[in-house]
């Protein structure tokens, strides 16, 4: 009798299925990566041999390869899921909005491009110096935007953390948009609102020179895959170790976390720094594929971008904002080359993703991901907690955060 009054059957179905996906999500979304590309571009070859032979479902494997997002497309989505994750660190498990992470987003791009540029077109530079950049351009470019970033997320972090709430995050948006202004004043070296282009011949040290970028779209995949694997992984142990725990603490009631002998003060500015660290590297990925760094990078409006993509997945939720990245980019390219086809309307994209975010935020708060967790997992673990009288068992998943 016990067990017919725990859940309902089919919302308890649901739960088991989200405790397996928070689990080992990572996992998951980890394997469809590697296997998105063989399976888009057997696709597409079945769709073409399809119409060589004129074969009956000719336009069901055409029109399915043109709904599906390309490699490309898939691209972005893993920049910005990337990004979006270490937006997260500070929105979701620190409990701080912040509306300057364009600039460690942006200054990531610019310090790989820039050392690029200034590598490779200033005469004076020593060649030694140049001859050892070249050996691995896009390594040396990736430390270049990890420090940078660095800095200017400490320095942020230093003047915002002064202040709390909404006064942080107005204050962290004046501060981004100095870097933004600079870019555009100082045009010799960074292009103004031209951006900075002619990155072209970025080149993988560790694979022999491989080139990568518009020339070599599957190459450029891969690596950008990996090193948004490795950022994954580092983002997972921080918040699953004790830091991590102390960081939840502080969002759930700082001055409790305070009196227990916490400088939350301190805990929040790792996690900011944190924040804007792979925020840049993310940045610096972002400029990989299209060989150029444009200016909108470091503008405002990326920063809000990054906070509709991470509410659309769930903040607070470790892979919320790679639903939210794909949900944001993989709608925005249906509306924009699919959808406008049937009616017009659908050219003004950013109303409908606008109007999407408005409802998710009225009707679904928590986001997806969230959600979906707060209306299975944490349902059942409540009506269990009433039946029984007792506490739930912590989840001790492998891949768990929370």
């Amino acid at each position: 009798m016990a067990r017919s009054n725990d859940s309902p059957r089919g919302l308890g179905f649901w739960a088991n299925c989200f405790r397996f996906f928070h689990r080992y999500g990572i996992l998951i979304l980890g394997v469809s990566l590697i296997l998105a590309p063989f399976i888009l571009n057997g696709l597409g070859d079945l769709a073409r041999q399809a119409a060589r032979e004129d074969w009956a479902s000719a336009p069901f494997w055409k029109g399915l390869q043109t709904f599906l997002p390309n490699v490309p497309l898939l691209i972005q989505i893993i920049i910005y899921a990337l990004y979006g994750m270490a937006f997260n660190i500070i929105l979701g498990y620190g409990g701080v909005l912040s509306l300057g992470h364009c600039a460690f987003f942006g200054m990531g791009g610019y310090a790989a491009g820039l050392l690029f540029r200034w590598l490779q077109t200033t005469e004076d530079v020593p060649q030694a110096l140049v001859r050892v950049y070249l050996v691995a351009p896009v390594e040396f470019s990736m430390i270049a935007a990890v420090v940078v970033s660095f800095g200017v997320a400490l320095l942020v972090g230093f003047l915002g953390m002064r202040k709390t709430g909404v006064y942080f995050a107005m204050l962290t948006l004046a501060l981004s948009q100095v870097f933004y202004y600079a870019a555009q004043t100082f045009d010799d070296f960074t292009g103004g609102t031209d951006g900075l282009g002619g990155l072209d011949n970025l080149n993988i040290g560790i694979l022999g020179g491989k080139r990568i970028g518009v020339v070599d779209v599957m190459s450029t995949y891969w690596f950008i895959l990996a090193v948004t694997i490795v950022c994954v992984f580092l983002m997972w142990q921080l918040l699953r170790s004790p830091y991590g725990r102390v960081l939840n603490a502080v969002r759930e009631n700082e001055e409790r976390a305070r009196t227990c002998g916490y400088d939350t003060h301190r805990v929040k500015l790792v996690a900011f720094v944190v924040s804007g660290v792979f925020s840049g590297v993310a940045g610096a990925l972002s400029i990989i594929y299209g060989e150029s760094v444009p200016i909108e990078n470091i503008h405002w409006t990326n920063s809000g971008q990054i906070v509709i993509i991470t509410l659309f997945g769930g903040a607070g939720t470790f892979l919320g904002p790679a639903i939210g990245s794909f949900i944001y980019w993989y709608l925005r390219q249906l509306m924009s080359t699919q959808f406008v086809n049937w009616w017009m309307g659908f050219e003004y994209w950013e109303a409908w993703v606008g109007g999407l975010f408005i409802l998710i935020v009225l009707f679904l708060p928590d986001g997806i991901l969230g959600t979906l967790k707060r209306f299975t997992v944490h349902y059942i673990d409540k009506r269990r907690l009433a039946v029984r009288g007792t506490a739930p068992a912590p989840e001790t998943g492998e891949f768990s955060t929370e």
